[in-house]
């Protein structure tokens, strides 16, 4: 098959759009309500995996490459949007509190801190097209929130979770 415009129109019918996702977040540790931070999830990033690589020089030559181990980020970045309400705080806030408490240090075991968050992609239709799992997942860390008076806009908050791997679901 010869490569043309012709057939790549034929080929790719519909293109994934990059504003039809979901995170689903299966459960809030330290409280919250988990459908108003998964509505308030604004910007995200697909998770990138790549592989190390494995040199083997040979004689003269410019020597043989393997394919090495397996490395990943283990960090997701994931941008709210706040409310009025203030429940992307409170949530983000009281997980964190779980995991070990600012004032007293005292914190809890993982599996009481991490579970598994969803990203999924959609169609035109709103039928799942990808889903990601992220495995262990908590929040690692949110960012400074600059606050001005010259700026109109709303609060958003940048938060990375943390996770062990991630795997088509």
């Amino acid at each position: 098959m010869s490569m043309s415009q012709d057939n790549l129109k034929k080929d790719i019918t519909n293109l994934a759009k990059i504003y039809l996702w979901d995170v689903v977040i299966p459960k809030l540790i330290g409280g919250g309500n988990k459908d108003h931070l998964e509505v308030r999830a604004q910007s995200t990033a697909i998770p990138g995996r790549s592989f190390g690589e494995i040199l083997i020089p040979f004689k003269g030559t410019p020597g043989i490459k393997f394919p090495g181990k397996l490395t990943m980020s283990h960090l997701w970045p994931c941008v709210f949007v706040e409310g009025d309400d203030k429940e992307v705080f409170d949530a983000v806030y009281g997980w964190k509190q779980t995991i070990q408490d600012a004032r007293t240090g005292i914190g809890r075991p993982d599996s009481f801190t991490k579970v598994d968050l969803y990203l999924r992609l959609l169609d035109r239709a709103g039928n799942v097209t990808l889903k990601i799992k992220l495995v262990g997942c908590y929040p690692q860390s949110i960012d400074d929130v600059p606050l001005s008076y010259d700026d109109e806009g709303g609060i958003m908050y940048n938060v990375g979770w943390s996770y062990d791997y991630w795997i088509e679901a």
